[in-house]
């Protein structure tokens, strides 16, 4: 096991940095820094359940293993699981199914999460990044359909967009989690900054993506079954965006269809 830092070294450490602080400032960065922990701890946890279900370990088998029932066994690491990041989930083997592409967007997504302010990934991020890259057939399906990429693009690139839980493309996050690295300002730089988690809504466009694959025999995750899933999930307000542009559900499917068509007859 590697040696984990003790009382007094954080002590002695936080001591040092703060320096010129005074008692009430060396306790909210002492604050900062337990948040910075949990969330570390909670992430660890969260990788080795994403890692043991993804090698084919059920609820049940976690569940037995630790003398505790199925359901207790989700509901004890179903928060860990939503703390991972995109690069945590993609080392566990999680999306092993993604191209190169896709693996490509949603690292752009992480990054508009980012500098738009949010806490978390969401799918208005994912389908914003698909929006940079113009060869994707995920932004070909949505030519055919004359959306207009430009104002779509301008609709969901606003901070606004982001953080307003009300606003025709935000939704608030409903992920179970615990206690997240603190984001104001700190006087104490924080250890442990990292990408913004993806969210529950994003991490259930995965899954609605492989669904959509699998319903196309695919055995790979593109860009055009994030499309399919973004504008399957109508809950989602990012779906009901789509839709207002004339790119509901079905007709992004017979848009999809239509490419990969084009695509597979001039390979």
């Amino acid at each position: 096991m590697p040696e984990l830092p003790d009382l007094p070294a954080l002590i002695a450490d936080l001591d040092a940095r703060t320096a010129d602080r005074g008692d009430l400032d060396r306790l909210e960065a002492a604050e900062e820094i337990a948040d910075e922990l949990t969330a570390l701890g909670a992430r660890l946890v969260g990788y080795y359940v994403e890692q043991a279900r993804t090698r084919g370990n059920s609820w049940t088998d976690i569940g037995g293993h630790l003398g505790i029932s199925r359901q207790a066994a989700q509901q004890r690491y179903t928060p860990a699981r939503f703390q991972l990041t995109l690069g945590d989930l993609i080392s566990t083997g999680a999306l092993s199914r993604l191209t190169d592409r896709t693996r490509t967007t949603l690292v752009r997504a992480e990054e508009h999460a980012k500098r738009l302010g949010g806490a978390t990934v969401e799918p208005r991020h994912v389908l914003l990044a698909m929006l940079d890259d113009g060869d994707t057939l995920a932004v070909q399906a949505l030519a055919r359909l004359d959306v207009d990429v430009a104002g779509l693009r301008a609709t969901l690139d606003t901070a606004d967009a982001v953080d307003a839980p009300n606003n025709a493309v935000g939704s608030r996050d409903t992920a179970p989690h615990v206690a997240a690295p603190h984001v104001a300002a700190p006087h104490f730089a924080a250890p442990h900054a990292t990408a913004p988690p993806l969210g529950t809504p994003a991490r259930r466009l995965l899954e609605a993506a492989l669904a959509q694959a699998l319903k196309l025999n695919h055995n790979y995750i593109g860009t055009e079954h994030l499309l399919l899933a973004l504008a399957s999930v109508h809950t989602d307000p990012t779906a009901q965006l789509l839709a207002d542009r004339g790119a509901g559900y079905d007709r992004v499917r017979e848009a999809v269809h239509a490419v990969i068509d084009e695509y597979l007859r001039t390979r």
